[in-house]
């Protein structure tokens, strides 16, 4: 399907939809009815592609992003402050040390249950409305992937998390101010949402900035390794993870041979990426979470700004020392090709002094200040490929996983058979060790650790916290939410 201006999408869904959008006090003009909206199949489908506008307007906000909401929470062997040393705001000492608090920015929910409202009213009103049948199926398929997709999200950062299945079309019903559903109701609603996203694939499309049946499949294999990591779900959610990752096919083909190719401004959607989010100079949007990693020009050699050092404003979070080292010594004892694109590294400094700086997602760097036109990417391929080694070191296949473990290895040392040692423990540090090394600042490496059970070695101080807070790997929900919906309860251990 061909991509859409969708800043002009969500002026017309916008409109349509919703009159005011609170923390989950989802208000909306009680005049605005399926009698002067919902009439034809243009409706359905601007509003369905409006989804993914919503969905994007969530994670391009300054403190609401892939990074903050995971990466950004390994803490301190991962990341630091800036190293101009410029102090880091409060919000971000707190997601990184974990001391987050009802009045942390990064803890709004409320545009992703906007997403959540818009697939709902696509859901609601697709069935009825007057249209061909594999537009029909274009529309739930779609609106079943972004409720689940963001769904997903929400589970997984705060627990129980109202379960809102229906549009708010007006300030009388129930839905205006839900409580908390249990988790394990909310898990449910998702496996069924990426079945109904499933049951439609064929009329998804293959636009990677929408849903496509590889997305879905990615959603449907990460959801099923969490059920069975996190949540006790049992042996059938490894079958579910295995349909899912044999349906998307486990190779070498769509790894892209150069691996810094794959995040280029110049070489969007290409054959690695599964599902990005568009992010484009001619519309003027804001570039994202990569801005905070790059360097003001007064800190910087003349010589060197934009070439090689990306110039934004104000540098915020850096890598750790620590974490610098692990990339130079992949480099310089294994031969590992990723490093220069995870790492920007030199003596570029205005007093001569090293500076680093995650060398990805660069945009366009012709002018004084790089403007992040680079797309905003949530799965890639080399994803399903770690997924699948997971998915065999969870069934006890140790040479199945080291596998597809020296697919990724292959690429990065150019050497076949990287990884030998079969053992369980072997394949779990490479499984660790290959999360850190392939997706720095990606946003993945925090759900992984989690689902190996291995954050709590690299963020020791989370077990301290857990002994005053079990739900110290969730997050609190912020005050505004709750003062505006007074049925909603604070996260337990959070304040």
């Amino acid at each position: 399907m061909k991509y859409r201006n969708i800043i002009g999408i969500v002026l017309l869904a916008g409109l349509s939809l919703c009159s005011c959008h609170g923390d989950l006090d989802i208000m909306q003009d009680n005049q605005l009815s399926r009698s002067n909206m919902w009439k034809d199949a243009s409706d359905v489908i601007t509003s369905t592609d409006g989804i993914y506008q919503r969905m994007r307007a969530n994670f391009a906000q300054a403190d609401i992003n892939v990074f903050y909401w995971g990466e950004a929470r390994v803490g301190d062997y991962m990341w630091g402050p800036s190293l101009e040393s410029h102090v880091q705001n409060g919000n971000m000492i707190d997601v990184r040390h974990s001391t987050m608090n009802a009045s942390t920015a990064s803890a709004s929910w409320s545009a992703l249950y906007t997403t959540i409202d818009q697939a709902n009213a696509v859901l609601k009103y697709a069935p009825v409305v007057s249209m061909k049948d594999a537009e029909r199926s274009y529309a739930i398929g779609q609106a079943s992937f972004a409720r689940a997709y963001c769904y997903f999200w929400a589970a997984r950062l705060w627990g129980d998390v109202p379960l809102v299945l229906v549009p708010i079309e007006s300030t009388t019903q129930p839905e205006t101010y839900p409580t908390r559903t249990d988790k394990a109701k909310v898990y449910a609603q998702i496996a069924i949402d990426i079945q109904a996203a499933l049951d439609n694939a064929a009329n998804l499309g293959a636009d990677k900035y929408f849903a496509t049946k590889d997305a879905v499949n990615m959603l449907k294999a990460e959801y099923a390794l969490w059920m069975y990591s996190t949540q006790n779900g049992g042996d059938s959610y490894l079958t579910m993870a295995e349909e899912a990752l044999t349906d998307i096919g486990i190779s070498a083909s769509r790894l892209l041979s150069n691996y810094a190719s794959i995040f280029s401004r110049t070489n969007k959607c290409n054959n690695e990426v599964v599902f990005a989010l568009n992010n484009n100079q001619a519309e003027k949007l804001l570039g994202g979470y990569y801005q905070y990693f790059y360097m003001p020009s007064n800190l910087v050699k003349s010589e060197y700004c934009q070439n090689p050092v990306p110039i934004i404003s104000t540098q915020w979070w850096s890598y750790s020392q620590e974490f610098v080292d692990v990339l130079r010594a992949s480099k310089t004892n294994n031969g590992d090709r990723r490093v220069d694109c995870n790492l920007g590294d030199g003596d570029y400094g205005a007093a001569g002094q090293n500076m680093t700086w995650p060398n990805k997602f660069l945009g366009d760097m012709s002018g004084a200040i790089t403007i992040l036109d680079c797309d905003l990417m949530y799965y890639r391929y080399a994803q399903a490929v770690m997924m699948d080694a997971e998915l065999k070191y969870y069934q006890k296949d140790y040479s199945g996983a080291l596998a597809s473990l020296n697919l990724i290895a292959k690429r990065a040392y150019g050497r076949d058979n990287f990884y030998t040692d079969v053992t369980r423990n072997g394949v779990l540090e490479a499984l660790t060790k290959e999360y850190f090394l392939e997706f720095p600042a990606e946003g993945v490496i925090w759900w992984a650790l989690i689902r190996l059970d291995k954050i709590w070695e690299y963020n020791p101080s989370l077990k301290e916290k857990q002994t005053l807070n079990p739900n110290i790997l969730l997050w609190p929900i912020t005050a505004s939410a709750r003062n505006r919906n007074n049925k909603l309860t604070q996260t337990e251990g959070w304040s």
